[in-house]
């Protein structure tokens, strides 16, 4: 004797829309993320177990290697850089100036710099180091 069973239910998932919900969802996160730039100069700041640490200042002078010179990223000339920088404390930034400058720098150069910015009108040069 047959019974009759009932007809099984096939269920199955599509997942066609769960795969475009992903798709914009990760469309979405991409357009709305920030992504951090590095710094476009390459340096390698030389270490100091007596450094501490203090706030970021709006002016950066970075002095690579090969002695060449960057305001806040931009390439820059020892001679324009008095100008440079008096231009921009004018502008209401803080006169506290940080000075990158690579460990293999000649201290002379680095002395060029920091005279240029003293001249300028930066009364606080902070020398950037990395912690031993």
């Amino acid at each position: 004797m047959e019974f009759e069973g009932r007809a099984r239910i096939h269920s199955h998932l599509d997942i066609a829309p769960l795969i475009d919900i992903v798709f914009l969802l990760l469309v979405f996160f991409m357009l709305t993320s920030t992504f951090l730039v590095p710094e476009a100069v390459e340096l390698e700041l030389p270490e100091s177990g007596s450094a501490s640490t203090t706030e970021t200042t709006p002016i950066t002078v970075s002095l690579d290697s090969r002695g060449e010179l960057f305001l806040n990223g931009d390439r820059i000339q020892l001679g324009s850089l008095r100008m440079a920088i008096e231009s921009r404390l004018k502008q209401g930034a803080d006169s506290a100036i940080t000075l990158k400058s690579d460990a293999h720098t000649e201290v002379q150069q680095m002395l060029r710099v920091m005279d240029e910015i003293r001249a300028a009108g930066g009364s606080s040069v902070a020398l950037a180091t990395i912690p031993k």
